[in-house]
């Protein structure tokens, strides 16, 4: 299964502009709302926040810019990391793909129980997604990446830059993406970006306290 990118989940080109970006964001949202959806029995939650997740990106200058050149130059190798072929792919996982495979399954497991954490009844439901979130926390911890980079956006920077320098090592990485803040985004961007991550940090660890 091929996997689509960004462009492809808003049915945009890849020149398209920041104005038709939003435009096709908003149409699809209205589409594939839940709440728009779920009178009819139909769940589009994982496809809202596949929405988002490419609107994020493609709405912000310097995050487009980034992944326009990561896709641009690996795109071909990208489409090998499909996470529905796990168990075919997993003797072939090397390198840093390892690290943002556990961080994508950690991503989903958080999303499913973010919208748990006040809910009463749903105290053995988040116990056991808290059970199923040490695996891959482990890993993480393994290889010595921090919490704060841990934040989705970033472990694709990390992956994308790990297929374009496959000597470099981990550390190495992440003082690359240090210097990719400081340099590439505004001062706005950083905030917003640290806030993010600090933001997805505090998620995590609430998860695991259950």
């Amino acid at each position: 299964m091929n996997q689509k990118n960004y462009y492809d989940i808003l049915g945009v080109s890849s020149k398209a502009s920041a104005e038709e970006i939003t435009a096709a964001k908003n149409a699809l949202a209205k589409r594939y709302h839940p709440d728009a959806n779920v009178q009819h029995g139909i769940d589009t939650t994982d496809k809202m926040q596949e929405i988002l997740e490419a609107y994020r990106t493609l709405s912000d200058p310097a995050k487009r810019k980034s992944y326009d050149r990561a896709l641009n130059g690996h795109h071909s190798v990208m489409r090998t990391f499909d996470l529905f072929d796990e168990e075919e792919q997993q003797e072939k996982d090397s390198g840093f793909v390892i690290y943002w495979k556990a961080a994508n399954t950690l991503h989903e497991i958080i999303s499913e129980g973010e919208p748990l954490f006040h809910k009463r009844e749903a105290k053995g439901r988040l116990s056991a997604l808290a059970i199923r979130a040490l695996r891959p926390i482990v890993t993480l911890r393994t290889a010595q990446i921090p919490e704060r980079y841990w934040h989705p956006d970033i472990m694709n920077w990390l992956l994308f830059t790990s297929y374009q320098h496959p000597n470099y090592t981990v550390t190495y990485l992440l003082a690359l993406y240090d210097n990719h803040v400081k340099t590439d985004y505004s001062i706005v961007d950083r905030a917003k970006a640290s806030k993010a991550a600090a933001r997805y940090e505090h998620t995590v660890k609430k998860l695991i306290k259950r």
